[in-house]
């Protein structure tokens, strides 16, 4: 049975000429110095307060930071432990 989080990588668009990495959310990821850096994470992090809450959506954006990051590194990731 598929999760939910199956095919997450479907959900982003990668600009490898430009190293940036865009989330169907809008969040934009680039690396600096090895890390993921986004351009427009509190907008994001607003736009999902009314759904998620004001507890959850910084937390979902730092996922989606290190989701884009991991895709800007290796583009054929599969997860964080390789699982199918």
């Amino acid at each position: 049975m598929r999760s939910k989080s199956s095919q997450w990588q479907a959900r982003w668009q990668l600009h490898a000429a430009e190293g940036l990495a865009v989330h169907e959310s809008g969040l934009r990821v680039r690396l600096q110095d090895g890390k993921g850096v986004a351009e427009n994470a509190a907008e994001v992090a607003e736009s999902f307060i009314p759904r998620h809450g004001p507890h959850n959506a910084p937390a979902m954006v730092q996922r989606l930071v290190r989701e884009g990051a991991q895709l800007l590194i290796d583009p054929n990731a599969r997860g964080w432990r390789g699982a199918a």
